[in-house]
């Protein structure tokens, strides 16, 4: 009998690895996905359950909101957020964050060298974007009217699935009473409605503007305004509102 060659397959097993965490993480790329992961949940806006108002972890700058509050954005806060998520940086009986876990140690490295990052403006800086970064789209339309408010509805969308925060420009009286351009409507990813009350605006048809953030560094490294400035149609505001 002719013995049968055996046949041995050998398999090659890969470790299993993880990227190295960024020495310098970027806002877009490194930093956002783990806060939204972890963090936007409770600390995005409107905040929710117990948060702490009066700053958001979804978007990198300050906020100018529809109600006329400036409230502070995650670069303002990257060393307070490296600390209260690492146990070995927190006092005795300050509560954790995320609330009852630790996050990964990769998670925690590219939070710790962000905030590593933070100069004399006490901002950590949001760093180069994605290179084929898609812009984000938005459809914003009118849904009703009620006395003096106009509801919209809207719709805001990323194709490479980034967290986007923005805003809708319109008329608005400032607090000296007088007439100009601000911030009408609040946004954030995903599916919303608006109401926007009109009183005090004169009647007439005004360009809508929306300004809209995916963490992307549009402006390059000394520049401010990183954001898309996107038409958001026209509205027409009617004596009838007043």
């Amino acid at each position: 009998m002719t013995p049968r060659p055996l046949l041995v397959v050998t398999l090659a097993t890969a470790a299993c690895a993880t990227d190295p965490v960024p020495a310098q993480p970027s806002w877009q790329v490194d930093v956002l996905p783990v806060l939204a992961a972890n963090c936007v949940r409770c600390h995005g806006y409107p905040t929710s359950g117990f948060a702490t108002p009066g700053f958001r972890l979804d978007s990198f700058a300050p906020t100018l909101l529809a109600s006329g509050d400036l409230i502070r954005g995650a670069s303002e806060n990257a060393t307070e957020i490296a600390r209260r998520t690492k146990a070995a940086f927190r006092p005795p009986g300050e509560l954790a964050m995320p609330p009852g876990r630790e996050l990964a140690d990769d998670e925690i490295g590219v939070l710790r060298n962000w905030a590593g990052l933070v100069d004399g403006s006490l901002k950590a800086p949001r760093g180069p974007g994605r290179p084929d970064n898609a812009p984000p789209t938005l459809t914003f339309t009118e849904v009703g009217r009620q006395g003096a408010v106009i509801t919209f509805a809207y719709e805001l969308r990323d194709a490479d699935r980034d967290l986007v925060v923005g805003s809708v420009l319109g008329p608005v009286i400032n607090e000296q009473g007088q007439p100009g351009v601000g911030p009408i409507a609040d946004l954030v990813s995903g599916r919303g409605e608006i109401a926007w009350d009109t009183t005090g605006i004169a009647p007439g048809t005004y360009p809508l503007t929306a300004r809209l953030d995916d963490g992307a560094d549009v402006d390059g490294p000394a520049g401010d305004a990183d954001y898309v400035e996107q038409g958001a149609g026209t509205i027409t505001v009617t004596a009838g509102l007043r």
